[in-house]
């Protein structure tokens, strides 16, 4: 019987589609990293300001358009990705903070202070995460730092002894303090970097002084008082 004859086919890659990127560099083929991305965008924000373009910030990192999408997402996702960055950024150097002072009214006054402080050496990063996404959404992205840092908030006042004396398990009362608590900060805090002539000690007194007082009074206050 005759043997077969054994028939090699050559392997011929399959051309990409096109309109499909390679997810490499612009400049020297490296595969972009998610990350160096981010890193990027950050790069290009505290240099430029917030209103720096989804193709400015492709540029910076040495990628086309369609790979920044690819490896983040269109601006609403950059702007979560690189505010959880701020975040845990910001919330290490508060805990810092925070470790050095005992005493209830003190802490405040550091959260306070430092939250401005913090604001303030990242400002264009701090502006272009609360406002730079697109206008589609306005509610759900202004609460995109907030919702983060507020749930750390409830977290820690839920876990005081006070709290679950007056208020049990319910955490009802924290949720709404750990807001308002953040929309004190937030608001002052964009209004402070507009007025840059306001001193931070002053300002960190002032309002302390504010959530201080309305805190202690609700820490006392029972379930049933309106």
């Amino acid at each position: 019987m005759q043997r077969a004859k054994t028939v090699k086919r050559k392997h011929h890659q399959t051309p990409r589609r096109p309109g499909r990127p390679a997810g490499r560099t612009s400049n020297d083929g490296v595969i972009a990293d998610r990350e160096a991305l981010l890193d990027a965008a950050e790069r290009l924000i505290r240099k430029r300001g917030p209103q720096v373009s989804l193709d400015s910030i492709a540029a910076e990192a040495g990628v086309t358009k369609p790979i920044l999408y690819r490896g983040v997402g269109d601006r609403d996702a950059l702007v979560e990705a690189l505010a959880g960055r701020l975040f845990m950024r910001m919330l290490e150097g508060l805990t810092r903070l925070l470790e050095r002072a005992a005493v209830p009214r003190e802490i405040l006054r550091r959260l306070v202070g430092g939250y401005l402080s913090l604001a303030a050496e990242d400002r264009n990063l701090y502006l272009y995460v609360t406002a730079g996404g697109t206008s589609d959404d306005r509610l759900r992205q202004s609460l995109v730092l907030a919702d983060r840092a507020a749930r750390q908030f409830a977290d820690g006042i839920t876990a005081s002894g006070a709290y679950a004396a007056t208020h049990g398990t319910d955490g009802t009362a924290a949720t709404v303090w750990s807001y308002g608590l953040i929309g004190a900060l937030h608001y002052v805090a964009l209004w402070w970097l507009r007025e840059t002539t306001a001193e931070v000690e002053g300002v960190t007194e002032h309002l302390t002084a504010l959530l201080w007082s309305g805190l202690s009074g609700a820490q006392n206050a029972s379930p049933s008082e309106p």
